[in-house]
């Protein structure tokens, strides 16, 4: 079979981010190697036409989807699997619909609530209060800025959590201050941003794999914090991603091991996890991003429809602790993309 691998194209200057999908490329076009098929490398731009005459020239069975993003955002992601759709290529992953909602946070949220999946309630520059509430009072305490439809937490930083009281005072509402913040954090990276309700507890990572019977999630994740000091936010920011030099970066573990007593939570993270596959339609692989209050409620932040599969990264982790090899993995991918 001939695979094209397709990617998003990056240049030496490009952040450790936007490259990690070259490492991405290399794995996959080893296992393809491995497994028996021969494969070839599309970098992906925004000139579509061009696009398809190079698509059309390589007469690929299938295309590994590994876009990550276009023209420099993650919003243009989706043009790469319309176009795919168009000439009605078979690609691994996710479909134009499901990679639209799922990579605009807002909408995600919106599906989630409609089917009765517990998300973080959130606010926009543009709202005059909070939306998805899970009660009129329950109006947080502490909110986190993110953007709307960039991954790999850009911008995402300690000072993008605050608590909420420390905007009281003057003329303005507490959430008119909120809004300008959000508005500031928009305006300096330039990309929409909205807040959400801060959850102050753990956080789990569950990657999910196509099967013939359906998904099959794998073992569950735990990022822990490790010497995090009492007044530091709890989150996996973009130096606990990217920059390996940080304290964050080394104090961010993930471990598969857990106590008996976490059995019902892990089995609840399993069943949402599942879940949000069905309702969100997804295809191949995906992750879904969770936290867990203090009261033992599980709170969906994101599903990552197509994550990322380094070596190195959350997925390939929980495939190894599944007892699969890499090559199972992109067997899968590949098997479901031609259902």
């Amino acid at each position: 079979m001939h695979v094209v691998i397709l990617y998003n194209r990056v240049s030496a200057h490009d952040s450790a981010g936007d490259l990690d999908v070259l490492k991405q490329v290399v794995a996959v076009e080893e296992s393809l190697t491995r497994l028996g098929h021969s494969s070839a490398r599309v970098s992906c731009h925004l000139r579509l036409d061009e696009m398809r005459s190079v698509l059309k020239s390589e007469q690929p069975d299938v295309v590994f989807n590994l876009v990550e993003s276009l023209g420099g955002t993650d919003q243009l992601m989706p043009l790469a699997t319309l176009l795919l759709e168009s000439m009605r290529l078979p690609f691994t992953g996710a479909s134009t619909l499901a990679m639209l909602k799922t990579t605009q946070k807002l909408e995600a949220k919106r599906h989630l609530l409609m089917f009765g999946l517990p998300t973080p309630a959130w606010m926009t520059d543009q709202d005059s209060g909070w939306q998805g509430l899970r009660s009129p009072d329950a109006i947080p305490a502490t909110a986190i800025i993110k953007a709307v439809a960039e991954h790999s937490s850009l911008g995402m930083n300690d000072d993008s959590v605050m608590q909420l009281a420390n905007l009281r005072g003057g003329d303005e509402s507490v959430e008119a201050r909120l809004a300008k913040r959000i508005a500031r954090k928009a305006a300096d990276l330039g990309t929409p941003h909205f807040a959400e309700d801060y959850i102050d507890g753990r956080e789990f990572n569950l990657s999910v794999l196509a099967t013939n019977s359906g998904p099959s999630v794998l073992p569950s994740a735990e990022i822990e914090f490790t010497d995090f000091p009492d007044d530091k936010p709890k989150i996996v920011g973009h130096d606990a991603k990217w920059n390996e030099h940080t304290a964050e970066y080394l104090n961010t573990p993930r471990r598969f091991t857990f106590t008996h007593g976490d059995q019902p939570l892990l089995d609840e993270l399993q069943s949402l996890a599942r879940r949000c596959w069905e309702v969100f339609g997804l295809q191949g692989y995906a992750r879904v991003d969770f936290r867990v209050d203090a009261d033992g409620q599980p709170w969906i932040l994101e599903i990552n429809a197509n994550p990322c599969l380094s070596p190195d990264a959350g997925f390939a982790a929980a495939v190894a602790q599944a007892g699969l090899t890499f090559d199972t993995v992109v067997e899968r991918i590949l098997h479901d993309a031609m259902r």
